[in-house]
């Protein structure tokens, strides 16, 4: 059974549900928010699962976030990649491209 706050969250234009949403810091918790004001009905357990599984993956690192998916990454990783193939060394890439050990690491595996 859909509740009448999902049923005026799902007839809504997700621009104005979204800009509702306080702003955050912590980039998971504003994403939570931000699906949470489009999927009211979402379970609770479904959240912190999910907020967990980011936050074992992403935790303490500094993520890259593109303004659109996929938008540049591409280049910067092949310029990761070409970096290192030309003997750039993993911390200076790190301080170069802002990223953590991790993502550089993850990058370089691909």
């Amino acid at each position: 059974m859909v509740t009448k706050t999902a049923q005026m969250t799902l007839q809504a234009d997700p621009a104005v549900v979204l800009a509702a949403v306080p702003h955050s810091d912590d980039v998971v918790e504003y994403t939570m928010r931000c699906v949470l004001a489009l999927a009211p009905q979402l379970n609770q357990a479904v959240l912190d699962a999910a907020d967990r599984q980011v936050r074992d993956v992403f935790g303490r690192c500094k993520p890259y976030v593109a303004v659109r998916q996929g938008e540049g990454r591409s280049e910067r990783n092949e310029a990761i990649r070409r970096d290192f193939q030309a003997g750039e060394r993993v911390p200076l890439l790190m301080r170069r491209y802002d990223l953590s050990r991790a993502t550089i690491m993850r990058i370089l595996a691909e």
